[in-house]
């Protein structure tokens, strides 16, 4: 391999897409400074997968660390622009040959909701944020985030992020349901059992628990959601449907959420200055 000592480059993030374009760099004999924000690289892979996924996230986590851990890459870990570092600085000043920005999907896509962002951590929450709380609180010293479970949730969303939030939301009602009646379950078994397999062991019925439950709530229909990729062919189309319909059901009946489709959310419901509910209008889909 022969090294380039005149250049040397910045990548910001250290994930997925930052790693694999340090190590594509490292590999070419060309330095690399990979600058991230959270201790580990792992992005949304430790922060935005649900715990549950445990052989994936360790899968791909394991392609992340191996990457990293190139002798011409350096892991600056904790640091953040705007933060820690003044961008207009960094990019002019640093000496860099280049600066690559590899910052992720951390920030999600706005609810169109006016005024909506007011209220986030008052009763309304993004998945990023949400997810990552979840995957954490259990830790000692865990401080970044605190989300308040509300039986009854709201969630909007159609793809699979959106399944696991509604998830999210059941394990932990229910958990909490039956911890109080004497039943301390993991929510990484109830998740893998489903909710209703695992009421049947300890002999406990789901009305008893007396929760309402989350409701998702979509724009399109159920055969819209992109549960599972549409094929180029159209023929395939109606069996691709097929399967986001399956998927969708196969989760409520394991979970036990509620679904609402063709429902747009167009107005907040506040009550002492936190987001209590959401005005819905119903939607038409036209093929």
């Amino acid at each position: 391999m022969t090294i380039h000592p005149g250049h040397f480059v910045a990548i910001v993030g250290g994930a997925c897409a930052g790693s694999e374009a340090a190590f594509q760099l490292a590999q070419r004999g060309i330095y690399v400074a990979v600058f991230e924000q959270q201790a580990l690289p792992h992005g949304k892979i430790e922060d935005g997968l649900p715990k549950w996924h445990v052989k994936l996230r360790d899968k791909e986590e394991g392609k992340i660390n191996e990457k990293i851990s190139h002798p011409n890459i350096f892991y600056v870990p904790l640091t953040r622009l705007g933060r820690d570092i003044e961008f207009q600085e960094f990019v002019e000043k640093w000496g860099f040959s280049a600066v690559l920005m590899a910052c992720g999907a951390w920030r999600d896509r706005p609810l169109p909701v006016d005024g909506i962002d007011a209220y986030h951590d008052k009763g309304f929450y993004y998945q990023n944020y949400f997810v990552d709380w979840f995957n954490h609180y259990h830790e000692p010293g865990y401080n970044r985030h605190q989300c308040d479970i509300a039986d009854g949730a709201i969630v909007v969303g159609g793809g699979l992020a959106s399944i696991d939030v509604v998830k999210i939301l059941m394990l932990e009602t229910t958990a909490r349901a039956l911890k109080k009646r004497g039943h301390d379950v993991d929510v990484l078994s109830l998740e893998h059992k489903g909710i209703p397999h695992k009421l049947d062991e300890l002999g406990v019925k789901w009305e008893d628990l007396g929760i309402k439950g989350c409701t998702l709530y979509y724009r399109r229909r159920d055969v819209d959601m992109p549960l599972a990729p549409l094929p180029d062919d159209p023929e395939k189309h109606e069996k691709a449907r097929s399967v986001r319909q399956r998927i969708l059901s196969n989760a409520q009946e394991k979970y036990l959420f509620k679904y609402e489709d063709r429902s747009k959310p167009v107005d907040k419901i506040i009550e002492n200055d936190r987001v209590a509910g959401l005005v819905f209008r119903k939607t038409e889909v036209v093929d």
